[in-house]
């Protein structure tokens, strides 16, 4: 595999693969009920983690560029502009082709084509409510898409109206209202619905829009006390380490044995678990930022899964797995024929990620800084 690691982090890529791998995991279980016991509660526990640690590292990441291009002393709306064409070159053709794929293997195998997929094509299938069993891993790009626009549009606002300010606190004043507002959406929810368990709890609360639009802006927080504190933090990333995974074995694997669940703290799992899970989630970047690893081969494992990951997450579900179980039921597979069943689904979504990422996502998103494209839009590749 021909794919370059020059200029990235390696320990964010671990964090990247383990991510995926995760979701790519939890999302097996879809197989068969008959894994082993533990395997089968892993696999439950391991979708979540997986996709709140993209948010993570995606709000780490972003908040970079965006703090970056709020400081320039000729920061206006071209900068959001160009802000909002490089994400979105990076993240719409793979989105967009793979909803047409997913259009075309949910009208091959039931005859019709899905419902309301307008809401699909402008990211608001889950804005308010859950998203329809159709392209179900898309929710959370949704709530990606939105957050690239509510954060950037708020600092342009800021900065037009109070040109002389101090930067730097607008950035940090968006961020903490933008997680006041979707927390207390979720305060909104839990005074006026309820959620009779996990699965509701998931499909309520986790996945719908409105009251995730905070997972993101965790990051951008966890930004701008890396900027501004970076000696420190540093100094005692060890310590945020054991806080953080501690933090995320408590909530993944404790608390149920301990009575916290939402039958018996509904308040809890609705308004404060998904953000304390974030924060956990923050406390350990700051030691992935700084690792290193000595081994060539274990450097290009993680920094290949972390490239094709995007392709991996929008293939691995609601295409590779809907398609192979149709043609090859695996409902009643047990032992042996399960595992060889699931290793040939995890190598399988592998391969065509990598051959999606390959030979569409990364030459088109190459082409953001090509001549042509920077010409066309008033830019100095720079």
């Amino acid at each position: 595999m021909n794919i370059s690691n020059k200029k990235r982090n390696v320990g964010l890529d671990v964090a990247r693969t383990f991510a995926i791998l995760l979701v790519l995991f939890s999302h097996s279980l879809w197989i068969s009920d008959n894994y082993p016991r533990v395997v089968s509660a892993a696999m439950q526990l391991s979708g979540t983690a997986g996709v709140e640690i993209f948010f993570i590292i995606s709000g780490f990441l972003i908040g970079k560029i965006v703090w970056r291009e709020l400081l320039l002393p000729d920061f206006s709306f071209r900068n959001i502009k160009h802000f909002l064409f490089r994400r979105w070159f990076r993240t719409f053709p793979n989105y967009y082709l793979l909803l047409f794929v997913n259009v075309l293997v949910w009208y091959f195998i039931y005859g019709e084509f899905p419902e309301k997929i307008y809401k699909y094509i402008l990211y608001i299938q889950n804005f308010a409510d859950t998203s329809l069993p159709f392209y179900r891993v898309s929710w959370s790009l949704a709530v990606e898409q939105f957050s690239y626009i509510i954060g950037p549009f708020l600092l342009y606002g800021l900065v037009v109206l109070f040109p002389k300010k101090n930067r730097d606190r607008f950035y940090l004043w968006v961020t903490i209202f933008i997680l006041l507002c979707f927390t207390l959406t979720k305060v909104y929810f839990y005074y006026n619905n309820s959620v009779a368990d996990i699965y509701e709890w998931n499909e309520s609360i986790r996945k719908v829009l409105i009251y995730r639009l905070d997972a993101v802006y965790w990051g951008f927080l966890l930004r701008y006390f890396y900027n501004k504190y970076t000696e420190w933090v540093h100094k005692h990333e060890r310590m945020l380490l054991f806080i953080g995974l501690f933090t995320l074995v408590f909530l993944n694997i404790l608390r149920v044995p301990l009575g916290i669940t939402v039958e018996q703290t509904p308040g809890f799992m609705i308004i404060f678990y998904l953000a304390i899970h974030s924060i956990a989630i923050c406390c350990l970047i700051p030691y992935l930022v700084t690792m290193e690893l000595k081994s060539a081969v274990a450097v290009r494992f993680f920094t290949t899964i972390s490239l094709i990951s995007y392709s991996l997450y929008l293939l691995h579900y609601t295409i590779i797995l809907h398609s192979l179980k149709t043609i090859f039921p695996s409902e009643e597979l047990t032992g042996v024929s399960l595992w060889l069943y699931t290793f040939l689904y995890w190598g399988i979504t592998i391969l065509f990620s990598y051959l999606l990422y390959r030979y569409f996502e990364k030459p088109v998103t190459d082409l953001r800084d090509s001549p042509r494209i920077l010409k066309w839009l008033g830019q100095d590749k720079n």
